[in-house]
């Protein structure tokens, strides 16, 4: 009987770890289905398609995103030279003496792989998954550091003025950041014009200020990380603070060798429940950096057209989007799953 449940148990813990990572794996096979048979259901990566050499040029640059100047070079067509774009491959093959075989043997692969070749060969993509990860890393240090600085002030609750702080912070995490946009927006390009050389476009000092506003408004208001480090930090015991202070050590001494070291499970708990807003922003990045300066959310929408749209290039980003959250959560799981079960154990 033990062991039939034992292996009842088995069965449905490997069955529901299928079931969650179903959905991931069917990503990850949209990015090989071409918009023609988006609308099918696919469990596989398709087989390849054997290029037509009926396809027009023009239709292809649209439906592939693909870098002219790239495909010229590597086909061998001359940069300076105009091709129509009702011209078929045919003709292109025709008109630049290109062997038919080796522009099937070049397009073939875009009917599979169309959305890993169009991502990894965009120059912005490095640039903008770079900026993704320092934005997110410094939104997360900043936001840590603050809340803690805010939940030691806050600790305890005694006096009025830290309920009315503490309620102030409380407050901003229900106002919709859709009311406050429009303003928000005005206020930070009115202060944006005070810094020497913004106006110029492309300059290194308006990337770096675009990126440093976006931190800012991550860690702005800190309500949830308030809410965390004030609750955690009243937690510890009076009487460590007592002790400290008869042994004659300072506030900020009791603090940095004593209340610090003790926020590990605080710190993951906030990590855990913020990491993938940060990393997922897509409306303070699409607002506020310019199209050459953004983070990898605004590049993936930038590929979609206004009349057609290359959804293996879309599920492709999203994918690679979400596989930095996904080696993240893996290496730190110790300290996650701490963090998630705090509280739920006492003693």
């Amino acid at each position: 009987m033990k062991r039939a449940t034992k292996i009842l148990i088995i069965v449905f813990f490997v069955a529901y770890t299928l079931i969650t990572l179903f959905p991931i794996y069917t990503l990850f096979i949209r990015t090989f289905v071409g918009t023609k048979h988006s609308t099918d259901l696919w469990l596989w990566p398709p087989p390849l398609e054997e290029a037509s050499m009926d396809y027009q040029w023009g239709n292809l640059s649209v439906f592939y995103n693909l870098n002219v100047d790239k495909v010229k070079k590597d086909l061998g067509i001359p940069e300076d030279a105009y091709i129509q774009a009702r011209w078929t491959l045919s003709r292109i093959a025709t008109e630049y003496d290109i062997p038919e075989q080796k522009i099937k043997d070049y397009f073939t692969p875009y009917s599979v792989y169309s959305g890993w070749i169009i991502l990894f060969s965009d120059a912005q993509f490095w640039p903008a998954l770079f900026r993704t990860v320092v934005i997110a890393a410094f939104s997360l240090i900043g936001l840590n550091l603050l809340s803690i600085f805010t939940g030691f002030g806050l600790a305890g609750l005694r006096r009025k003025d830290q309920i009315v702080v503490f309620n102030l912070y409380l407050l901003s995490a229900v106002i919709p950041l859709m009311m406050i946009l429009l303003p928000q927006y005005m206020i930070v390009q009115e202060v944006l014009k005070w810094i020497p050389g913004y106006e110029v476009s492309g300059s290194m000092t308006r990337r770096i200020s675009q990126i440093v506003v976006i931190v800012l408004l991550h860690i702005k208001g800190g309500a949830l990380g308030t809410m965390v480090y004030t609750s955690y930090i009243s937690s510890i015991p009076k009487e460590l603070e007592d002790a400290a202070e008869i042994d004659g050590a300072t506030t900020f001494e009791y603090f940095r060798y004593i209340v610090l070291p003790l926020l590990k499970i605080p710190m993951a708990t906030l990590t855990v429940m913020i990491l993938p807003s940060l990393w997922n922003d897509f409306m303070g990045p699409y607002i506020y950096l310019d199209k050459n300066n953004t983070t990898l959310l605004p590049l993936i929408q930038s590929y979609t057209g206004t009349y057609t749209t290359n959804y293996q290039v879309t599920y492709t980003g999203i994918f690679v989007s979400i596989v930095p959250l996904v080696l993240i959560y893996i290496m730190f799981r110790k300290w996650f799953i701490r963090g998630a079960m705090s509280g739920a154990v006492k003693g």
